[in-house]
């Protein structure tokens, strides 16, 4: 039985915080830059958008949604 990581992302649920966001990413995103796909997304530079996948924490709606666009995009991309 093999394991697959579940990407899709519920941009209301408050127990997503910057590392299980970046894992996320990560995996939707393997061997791509998706730090910068964040920032041009949600518009913040690479310095606060690399702070807040670091902390424990709710990141700002902004990049939960940069996220959430990305990721719902590469589901698509994946289904196809």
């Amino acid at each position: 039985m093999s394991a697959t990581h579940d990407t899709r992302m519920d941009p209301l649920d408050p127990t997503t915080d910057g590392p299980d966001l970046a894992l996320r990413m990560n995996a939707a995103f393997p061997g791509r830059d998706w730090v910068a796909m964040l920032m041009e997304r949600s518009g913040y530079p690479r310095d606060y958008v690399e702070w807040h996948l670091q902390e424990e924490m709710v990141p700002p709606q902004a990049l939960v949604s940069a996220a959430s666009e990305l990721l719902s995009e590469a589901g698509t991309l994946m289904a196809q």
